[in-house]
């Protein structure tokens, strides 16, 4: 069953993945150099960014200075970025033209949860988006082509007639180009977006209300499809952490006293 309350993984201490980055750059940093020289080929070409662009760069770089590794890197991203737009636009197409049944097949298929499709779906069905897109503007972040779905047309006019808005626009930038004041019904719809946070009192969680807190949230948040709450990494190792820790703390004064 799919659900809008999302629990991340337990983190894995930043070390480890230096380490693994550290084993696999000591065995690979002689072979690999010469496995993309016979495999991929290179271009003596200067490399241009060009945000207009829609192809991959799958040449590997004979010219081999920072300018052409930053550009290179930088097409890639950028077009990966907009292929994840045009999976969005493709969904929404697909909701449109295909039957309920067909839809909901689709999705199974793509192993989609339900909370990523409706932001898909918004960001796909808006078609000022598209118009960013094709002037190669269309801002990188996820989050950020989300909100713009919230602007009205007279904001989003504003933001595509600012040309120092572009893809690397931060939101900030983006709401102070559009206008968007306190209080608005854009600005309360993107406090939506950011909605809240979860704020646990350490003297008073233990574990059998916390557990109960965790059944019921997940039953209330069913009745909210629009909102996601998402946990921090590794939250209930955390709170069964402090609870331990203090139940300890406790275990130990009283011994002390008695």
């Amino acid at each position: 069953m799919t659900t809008n309350v999302i629990e991340k993984p337990k983190p894995i201490d930043n070390k480890v993945d230096e380490t693994i980055a550290t084993e696999l750059f000591n065995r690979f940093h002689k072979e690999t150099p010469s496995e993309i020289d016979k495999h991929f080929q290179r271009t003596a070409k200067d490399i241009v960014f060009d945000k207009m662009s829609v192809s991959l760069s799958t040449s590997g770089i004979e010219k081999k200075t920072i300018e052409n590794y930053y550009n290179q890197i930088q097409n890639n991203r950028y077009v990966s970025k907009k292929g994840m737009y045009l999976v969005c636009r493709d969904l929404f197409d697909a909701k449109v033209n295909l039957s309920d049944t067909q839809y909901s097949s689709l999705l199974v298929k793509l192993d989609y949860s339900q909370s990523s499709v409706y932001k898909q779906e918004a960001i796909g069905s808006d078609f000022r988006l598209f118009k960013m897109f094709n002037q190669g503007r269309l801002p990188e972040n996820w989050t950020t082509q989300y909100a713009l779905t919230q602007f009205n047309d007279e904001q989003f006019k504003r933001v595509i007639d600012d040309k120092d808005i572009n893809h690397q626009s931060t939101l900030v930038e983006i709401i102070k180009s559009a206008k968007v004041k306190k209080n608005s019904n854009t600005d309360n719809k993107l406090t939506l977006l950011g909605f809240g946070s979860i704020k646990v009192d350490k003297e008073k969680v233990d574990k059998v209300s916390f557990n109960k807190f965790q059944k019921e949230i997940k039953k209330f948040m069913n009745d909210y499809k629009f909102l996601t709450i998402e946990y921090a990494n590794g939250f209930k190792e955390k709170i069964s952490a402090i609870v331990d820790s203090r139940e300890t703390k406790d275990r130990k004064s009283n011994t002390i006293t008695a």
